[in-house]
């Protein structure tokens, strides 16, 4: 079994994700009102925050409470130029992106809790129902598409799948944790650094237990991303995948 690296110098995530998703208190139309609260707390460490209106604002709150692809969207955006940070509200979820160049554990954990006090202290959402972390990397070892840096085989019939184009999407239960992986090649992802293509390894990770206070989502954090990181570099990733990222130990 592969050896967690603690970091890697060629690191291919592109986006690390923290989401919550949450029921609105007694019909407040929580995507409204909580922005404005981020918004004057976050400015205390991003001090040239910007507050975007997203089209999927001007949607009836009937209709978005009726359509599953519409009742957890963002209406709000909130980024600060030149920050790897982004923060999105709706109606019943918060999100915290950090995208390329990625922060690092600790400063995204840090910023992480900040977020979860200012939402608790709000008293606009008492509890919430599921929160998890994503991580979207994109693997540009070899020329997509193709599947040799990770741990997967794909065969219908007769026909191996390796070097072919694919997207698909699995959930694995975990003990007390359940992922999500996504998997598709090849892709193209805009980066700082310029268009890259490759395949990109979408994990999700979220616990089983649906969590009776913030306090319970606090406990879970590191847990969560404990699991995440091992299911990454010893259930997907290959030795020879993590050698070629110049790990460090």
């Amino acid at each position: 079994m592969n050896k967690i690296p603690t970091r890697l110098n060629k690191e291919p995530l592109i986006e690390a994700i923290w989401q919550a998703q949450f029921e609105p208190k007694d019909g407040l139309p929580v995507g409204d009102l909580l922005p404005g609260i981020l918004y004057s707390a976050l400015k205390v460490d991003h001090p040239n925050l910007q507050l975007h209106r997203l089209p999927t604002a001007d949607i009836p709150a009937p209709v978005a409470q009726i359509d599953p692809n519409l009742r957890f969207s963002a209406k709000y955006r909130m980024e600060e130029p030149g920050s790897p940070f982004l923060f999105q509200v709706g109606d019943r979820i918060v999100t915290m992106n950090c995208r390329k160049p990625y922060a690092g554990w600790s400063a995204f954990k840090e910023r992480m809790l900040k977020l979860i006090n200012v939402i608790e202290s709000s008293g606009l959402v008492p509890t919430p129902r599921r929160h998890s972390l994503r991580y979207i990397d994109l693997l540009c070892l070899d020329q997509a598409p193709s599947l040799k840096a990770l741990q997967v085989n794909f065969q219908i019939g007769q026909w191996n799948l390796e070097n072919r184009p694919i997207q698909m999407r699995v959930e694995i239960p975990d003990g007390d944790c359940n992922h999500v992986i996504q998997i598709a090649t090849p892709a193209e992802a805009n980066l700082p650094e310029g268009k890259l293509q490759g395949s990109v390894i979408d994990l999700e990770t979220f616990s089983n237990s649906q969590p009776d206070s913030w306090q319970d989502v606090r406990a879970q954090i590191d847990q969560i991303h404990d699991r995440s990181k091992a299911v990454f570099y010893q259930q997907l990733l290959t030795a020879d995948a993590i050698a070629l990222m110049e790990p460090e130990y």
